[in-house]
């Protein structure tokens, strides 16, 4: 299993850009600077951070970094006064130093308190938005002294810098994207008119389309160009981390598996490994597997293990890679679903497919609506999709691609998800799901407890399911009904007769179709149903009438005892029933048994 946390160890390829970043934030001409660490969530940009703040503190002496995570101070004081406190901290920690900075140091931090007030003065300065009512508070006694303390802050900065023999400080924040709007841009107009000094440089890693958003909703901004502008003016350098592409994932995968493996010290040889993996003629795949056999002195017995974790994992790339689209935190949480996973189909005996059980979950984690459809639609005794059985068979028809089911239509138009399932491994409609099914019971309710539910609102359920015009989940539901105890079954009949006469012609002959799945599977609901249809009136409705006496022949051939006016009372209704009826039929006599 693998743990969620930021890493210092570069799995990712990520060595490269920390060099480079590294040698802008020391670039003296660009100072003061903002370094903008640009990201999707989980696209690995703590872990770059990380690294390029270990990489600066190598740098030599004069050079201090900070990390602030805006996250932490979310409503607990101004951002303002919190990122200038901790900065004042850091560079307070040599003891020796500090006792000659005294005076300075009681004035930035009365002046970090000052600021706190200073939220009207910041935003006509940065958005260059008149702000009339901090306009006119600039004419009060408190006004001139956050005029004054703003003035003078850049000085004592300065002098307390000079003092405590920093030349630069670089001060990482994260989180800054999860942090609510007022105080992303808060924190912004800190480093903006606070700590504007060439002594200063900030790396803030971030979504930029969040960063976006704040500036619309607190400046109330709707043109994506002038948010867009916002954030040029605040961030000098932006970097955006390049996605993983499918070389990138491998190696990741790959590494992931060896360094749970190996003790702490065999971790730098392996991120060492990283290039001559990616440079591997043979390919990535190959030359990360050869490496544990190669340096087995640092697995001892456990070779065979990871290896073998390596063959059940590797293969399947593509087909993570097509899902989860190379987020790096997305690929760690879908590795420890499919290792517990595993774990569970070990302990409860089941069987399954490797390749299956990673492309089944891959589908619940990317395509979840589609995967609550198999759900709700897959055969109870055979584990078989009726959803993904007529998907890739009208899927394989390279005309208009139209399903008489709503459901199967509307999902041949997502997006790449047709294309998903007829990759390589097949996931057809006749694989049994059962065993994956259950395997990931766990996240089915997406947060909700399951409990025990009333035989009336399961059958419920159930019957408007069976009522639903869509004729794949009628069928569906159909069989689940019969799959299910005789009380919850009785419960569904009882609720399908009670609406058959209202139903449209399609919903009643659905009702009719699924009452016979029904009574097929519970012999004893045939007496109620063939009961209620002594009274019922097909309406000239042909289709209807057809169904009612399809399932009045069927009650026949299960030995059932039909009276005479039900043996023919639907073929008069409907043409194409009295064309199917055989002399046999109508000499059936007898009375329906209660």
């Amino acid at each position: 299993m693998w743990s969620d946390r930021d890493t210092e160890h570069d799995c990712l390829g990520f060595t490269s850009y920390v060099e480079v970043l590294a040698e802008v934030c020391a670039l003296s001409d660009l100072a003061p600077l903002t370094l903008g660490i640009f990201g999707s969530w989980g696209s690995g940009k703590t872990s770059l951070m990380r690294m390029l703040q270990r990489r600066i503190d190598n740098t030599g002496e004069g050079v201090k970094t900070l990390w602030f995570n805006a996250w932490r101070y979310e409503g607990r004081e101004e951002a303002q006064s919190a990122l200038i406190h901790a900065i004042l901290a850091r560079l307070s920690q040599d003891t020796t130093l500090v006792q000659n900075a005294t005076e300075v140091l009681g004035r930035l931090m009365k002046g970090a308190s000052v600021l706190k007030l200073a939220k009207f003065i910041t935003k006509t300065a940065v958005t260059l938005t008149p702000d009339l009512g901090g306009f006119i508070e600039c004419f009060t006694e408190e006004s001139k002294q956050i005029a004054k303390t703003m003035e003078q802050f850049d000085k004592d900065f300065a002098e307390f810098l000079q003092k405590m023999n920093v030349r630069h400080i670089v001060v990482f924040i994260d989180d800054l994207d999860r942090c609510s709007s007022s105080k992303v841009i808060e924190t912004f107009e800190t480093i903006k008119l606070f700590l504007n000094t060439p002594s200063c440089t900030f790396v803030i890693g971030a979504d930029a389309a969040k960063i976006e958003d704040a500036v619309g909703e607190v400046y109330a901004v709707t043109e994506q160009r002038r948010r867009k502008d916002f954030l040029e003016k605040i961030i000098q350098v932006p970097f955006t981390i390049p996605a993983q592409n499918l070389q990138d994932i491998t190696c990741y995968v790959g590494m992931l598996a060896i360094a749970s493996y190996i003790e702490q010290k065999g971790i730098e040889e392996l991120m060492g490994a990283r290039a001559g993996f990616i440079a591997c003629k043979d390919g990535v795949a190959a030359g990360v597997r050869q490496w544990p056999a190669d340096n087995g002195i640092l697995f001892g017995a456990k070779v065979p293990c990871v290896q073998g974790e390596l063959d059940e994992v590797l293969p399947h790339i593509d087909v993570l890679a097509r899902g989860l689209q190379g987020n790096p935190r997305q690929i760690k949480r879908f590795l420890n679903i499919v290792q517990l996973r595993r774990r569970l189909a070990r302990a409860n005996g089941l069987e399954v497919d490797s390749a299956l059980l990673i492309k089944f979950t891959v589908l619940e984690y990317v395509w979840d609506d589609f995967f609550n459809a198999i759900v709700e639609t897959v055969d109870p005794i055979t584990g078989r999709s009726a959803l993904i059985e007529e998907m890739l068979r009208v899927g394989s028809d390279e005309g208009e691609r139209e399903s008489d089911s709503k459901l199967v239509t509307e999902s041949l138009r997502r997006g790449g998800l047709l294309e998903f399932l007829q990759a390589k491994p097949e996931l057809t409609g006749d694989v049994d799901l059962n065993p994956y099914l259950f395997l990931a019971q766990t996240s089915l309710s997406r947060g909700k407890q399951d409990t025990l539910v009333p035989v009336d609102e399961k059958a419920k359920s159930l019957a408007r399911l069976i009522e639903s015009e869509d004729p794949l989940r009628n069928k569906t539901a159909a069989r689940q009904a019969a799959a299910q105890e005789s009380a919850v079954a009785a419960a569904v009949v009882r609720m399908l007769i009670a609406d058959l006469p209202s139903g449209s012609t399609t919903v009643q002959t659905h009702i009719l179709g699924g009452l016979g799945v029904l009574c097929h599977a519970h012999p004893d609901l045939y007496a109620p149903v063939l009961k209620f249809l002594l009274q019922f009136n097909a309406q000239q409705r042909d289709a209807v009438a057809l169904a009612a006496s399809t399932l009045v022949s069927a009650a026949e051939r299960a030995g059932r005892d039909v009276p005479p006016e039900l043996t023919d009372k639907f073929t008069g209704q409907s043409k194409v029933a009295a064309a199917l009826a055989t002399p046999k039929r109508r000499g059936n006599s007898g009375s329906i048994k209660g």
